[in-house]
């Protein structure tokens, strides 16, 4: 009978899990991550592994490299917490509290699986009041799918999108690239109306030139 490679799906997952007992027993830890005066003692290989960040800072010439405890900055404990508990159990929960502060913490230690996780939160999480501020936020962290997601969708729900806050605080230029989009499709006079409904306390005059796919907004 010839060998055979035998692969068992339980292993790696029953590794992650002693190596997260061994984690809060602190237990054959190697470094301490401080963050807000919070002591997260850690191994380094696991982050290692798991996040280039932490695989350059335990592995090059940094001044990290030797100490015992690192200084995180740029992020609070709590979040932090969360982080650590997806590089130890690959699950992540993300809230509508708690993803504004987990996706900017996931693109620093780059860690991508939580990145992935809070961008198809916000993706599902799209509606007429806040795509233009998740498209705004996808354009800051570099989540260039989340981003055009939410483009797509404040264009294909214009006459909404165009009802709330986030609209009313558009720049021009940002109002001008919008209804250019081949995807909305309004008249002129729906277009007037929708400014002088959601604007009419700052606008002065409204021009628009719809059929030159042209845009010209005075205040």
């Amino acid at each position: 009978m010839a060998p055979k490679d035998i692969m068992t799906n339980s292993h790696a997952k029953s590794i992650l899990n002693a190596m997260n007992a061994l984690r809060k027993s602190n237990t054959l830890c190697d470094i301490t991550l401080r963050v807000e005066n919070t002591d997260f003692p850690v191994h380094r290989i696991v982050l290692a592994a798991c996040s280039d960040y932490f695989c350059a800072m335990f592995t090059s010439e940094l001044s990290e490299k030797g100490k015992s405890f690192v200084d995180i900055q740029g992020l609070t404990a709590s979040t932090m917490e969360i982080l650590l508990d997806f590089v130890y159990t690959e699950t992540v929960l993300v809230t509508v509290e708690n993803v504004q502060e987990l996706l900017p913490a996931a693109c620093l230690l780059q860690l991508k699986g939580v990145k992935r996780a809070c961008c198809d939160f916000l993706d599902s999480q799209l509606d007429p009041t806040n795509c233009l501020g998740i498209r705004d936020f996808a354009e800051t962290h570099n989540c260039l799918d989340l981003m055009q997601a939410a483009e797509l969708f404040s264009q294909k729900h214009f006459p909404e999108v165009v009802q709330h806050e986030e609209f009313m605080l558009l720049s021009q230029n940002e109002v001008e690239k919008l209804v250019k989009c081949d995807e909305i499709q309004v008249s002129k006079v729906d277009l007037v109306r929708y400014y002088y409904t959601c604007r009419n306390a700052v606008i002065t005059i409204v021009i628009i030139v719809v059929s030159l796919g042209s845009l010209v907004i005075a205040y």
